[in-house]
């Protein structure tokens, strides 16, 4: 399989671009006559573009390139080539209108811990807090059963059911 397109510059082709598959890579080779100064070499196609890289004198008033690319650096290329000019010289595609933002909404915040204590998390499902007298350790009780005359031992925090135990 190889394929030809046209360089292009300054509207008018100054030479061609071929490429063809060597194993698991695409080589691509260009030859052209001198524009004079710097030729950085890209493909177009689509209103994309794939840099090739910087063509090099080759006598005789020519320049030429040869690039090997593997398929991850091609996925940046045009799907279809159209032809080769100068990078950046294309002009670019017109990016798809973006929907207008959501409005952000404040988040609402945390209600106050229970009794102006901070709770720790353990990655046990434990909490543990400071009372400034004693170390509160607060073990998850879902389903615990617990007497009524214990019941002060009980706390919600956070929303959640905790037997709390003075450590």
């Amino acid at each position: 399989m190889e394929e030809s397109w046209p360089v292009m510059f300054g509207g008018r082709e100054i030479g061609s671009l071929r490429a063809h598959a060597r194993g698991a890579m695409t080589v691509f080779e260009a030859e052209a006559a001198d524009p004079g100064g710097v030729l950085r070499l890209s493909v177009y196609g689509g209103g994309r573009e794939g840099y090739l890289g910087v063509m090099s004198p080759a006598g005789e008033g020519r320049v030429a390139l040869r690039r090997s690319l593997s398929r991850a650096a091609l996925r940046g290329f045009p799907e279809r080539i159209e032809y080769a000019a100068p990078s950046g010289e294309a002009a670019p595609a017109p990016e798809p209108e973006k929907p207008a933002p959501e409005p952000v909404s404040e988040p609402e915040p945390e209600p106050e811990p229970e009794d102006g204590l901070i709770w720790y998390s353990s990655p046990d499902g434990t909490l543990s807090a400071h009372d400034g007298r004693r170390l509160l350790v607060a073990l998850p009780a879902d389903d615990a059963r617990v007497p009524a005359w214990a019941g002060d031992v009980v706390r919600y925090i956070n929303g959640r059911k905790y037997v709390v135990f003075p450590w």
